[in-house]
C-alpha cells in the first residue's frame, strides 16, 4: 500500500505539469493545445517562475541567425502579448559584461505585464491550473508514475497522470520517482543566486553615456569596499523607465532549506547596500530610489537529472547538431564564480548548439519528461541551457511529446525525438 493511498484522488489527466515557470507554463499550454487534458501545478500565486517572481527582466537564449522576431512557438506568442501591452521594446542587442565579442539578442520586458500575458495564453489553451499548490511526491510503480501527490489548503490530494512533465527546476518529481541526479560541479559547488532589484529615477542619459572602462572602474572600487559582488555595473533599462539591477551574488544550496533561508535574507541585505552604493557613487543614480525587489532570489543551480543522454560540455562548445534536437541556442557557457566576482564564459565554436530529446527523458520512468533547467547535462553545459528562452523551448517540446505519447501510447522515453524536433525547431 502506498503511503499516499489514503488521500483522495481528485482527478485524472493526460498530462500533469509540475511547476509553472518558463518551462512549465510552455509545456502545459502546448500539451493542451495538442489535445491533452492538462493540469499545471504551481506553488506560487502566479505562473512564470523566475521570469515573473524573480523579476529577471530579460529573456535570453536565442540562436544566431534567427533574425529579430521569433517566427513561431511560445516565445513568439509571449513577445506578441508583451508588445500589445507596450511592455517590451522587442528584440534588442546587448553585450554580456560590455564585451563586444559577446553580442546577443534579448527581449527586455516588464514582469507584471508578463504575468498577465502568460495567464492569458495558458487560459486560452484550455489547460487547468492550480496555484498555491505544492507537489510533495508521486506514486510510482514498475517504472511508471501513477499519481502525482500535492498539498494546498484543501489538504493532501492525488491526481492520476498518463504523462508527467517535471518542470520543477529542482527535478523534484524525477528524484522522488527514483531517477538519478547530480548537484553542482565535480566538487559539488553550485553557482550563486541573485536577487534582482529595480531602481526608479535614474538619469538614463548620464548613466548610459558612461564608457565601459569607467563602469568597470566604479565596480571594482565597490568590490574593494566590500559592497559590490560583481566586477561590472549591470543596470539595464525597461520600457516603464525603471532599471533592473543584477548585482547581488549569494551562495545558496536550495536543497538545504536552512541554507536557502539564510541566502534569501542575505540577498536582501545585499540589495540595500548595493542600492546605496549606486546612489552614492554611480553617475546617473544620485536621484534614484530603490523601488522593488524580486519576490525571491533567482537560482542558477539545483539538481540535474541524469537522463537517457547527458548533454556534455563539449557538445555545447563544439556546437554539436543532434538528429533528435528539439531546441537550439547560442547562449555561452556562463558559470558565475561562487567565491569570486566574475564569470567563466565560453562561446560555442560554431555559434550555435542544440539540445537532444534524449536529454529530456529518463531510463527509469517511461511516462516522465524533463523540461527546463533540470534536464540531463554536465555542469558547464547546464550553464548554457539554463536561460529562459531555452527553457520555454524545452517546455514546448515537452508539451508536444506528452500529447503525442497520450495519442499513440508510445512511452515518452521511447518516442523518436526526431518527430518532436520536426514540430518545434
Amino acid at each position: 500500500m502506498s503511503k499516499f493511498e489514503a488521500f483522495p484522488l481528485v482527478g485524472e489527466y493526460d498530462t500533469v505539469v509540475v511547476g509553472g515557470g518558463t518551462a512549465g507554463f510552455a509545456a502545459g499550454l502546448t500539451a493542451a493545445k495538442n489535445g491533452a487534458k492538462t493540469l499545471i501545478l504551481e506553488e506560487k500565486a502566479f505562473l512564470g517562475g523566475t521570469a515573473t517572481g524573480a523579476q529577471i527582466g530579460m529573456f535570453m537564449g536565442f540562436a544566431e541567425g534567427e533574425g529579430f522576431a521569433p517566427k513561431k512557438g511560445v516565445i513568439r506568442d509571449v513577445l506578441e502579448g508583451l508588445e500589445a501591452e507596450g511592455a517590451t521594446p522587442g528584440v534588442q542587442t546587448i553585450w554580456i559584461s560590455g564585451r563586444k565579442d559577446l553580442e546577443m539578442q534579448v527581449i527586455p520586458y516588464e514582469y507584471e505585464a508578463l504575468i498577465r500575458v502568460i495567464h492569458r495564453l495558458v487560459t486560452a489553451s484550455g489547460a487547468e491550473v492550480l496555484l498555491h499548490t505544492r507537489v510533495i511526491g508521486t506514486e510510482t510503480e514498475n517504472g511508471r508514475i501513477r499519481t502525482v501527490v500535492f498539498h494546498n489548503e484543501e489538504g493532501i490530494q492525488r491526481v492520476r497522470a498518463k504523462t508527467v512533465v517535471d518542470a520543477s527546476f529542482h527535478g523534484s518529481v524525477a528524484a522522488d520517482a527514483g531517477c538519478r541526479s547530480v548537484v553542482g560541479d565535480e566538487n559539488g559547488v553550485l553557482q550563486p543566486g541573485s536577487l534582482m532589484f529595480y531602481a526608479a529615477g535614474v538619469d538614463a542619459e548620464r548613466y548610459d553615456g558612461l564608457p565601459q572602462t569607467e563602469k568597470t572602474a566604479i565596480a571594482m572600487e565597490g568590490v574593494k569596499a566590500g559592497v559590490l559582488k560583481v566586477n561590472n555595473l549591470l543596470a539595464r533599462p525597461l520600457p516603464n523607465g525603471l532599471r533592473y539591477v543584477n548585482m547581488t551574488r549569494v551562495k545558496v544550496n536550495p536543497l538545504d532549506t536552512r541554507d536557502w533561508t539564510r541566502a534569501e535574507m542575505e540577498a536582501r541585505e545585499q540589495v540595500k547596500s548595493i542600492s546605496d552604493y549606486f546612489i552614492g557613487h554611480v553617475p546617473g543614480f544620485a536621484g534614484a530610489t530603490l523601488s522593488a525587489t524580486g519576490s525571491f532570489t533567482g537560482l542558477r543551480d539545483s539538481r540535474r537529472i541524469q537522463g537517457c543522454y547527458v548533454l556534455k560540455n563539449q557538445d555545447v562548445l563544439e556546437g554539436r547538431v543532434f538528429d533528435d534536437a528539439v531546441a537550439k541556442s547560442s547562449y555561452p557557457i556562463d558559470v558565475h564564480d561562487t567565491d569570486g566576482i566574475g564569470s567563466t564564459i565560453k562561446k560555442p565554436k560554431t555559434g550555435v548548439f542544440t539540445i537532444p530529446y534524449r536529454a529530456m527523458v529518463t531510463p527509469e520512468v517511461e511516462n516522465l519528461i524533463l523540461a527546463g533547467r533540470c534536464i540531463s547535462t554536465e555542469y558547464e553545459a547546464h550553464a548554457s541551457i539554463r536561460v529562459m528562452i531555452t527553457c520555454m523551448r524545452l517546455g514546448e517540446a515537452a508539451g508536444v511529446a506528452a500529447a503525442e505519447s497520450v495519442k499513440t501510447g508510445v512511452p515518452l522515453n521511447k518516442i523518436d525525438g526526431k518527430t518532436i524536433g520536426s514540430r518545434v525547431m
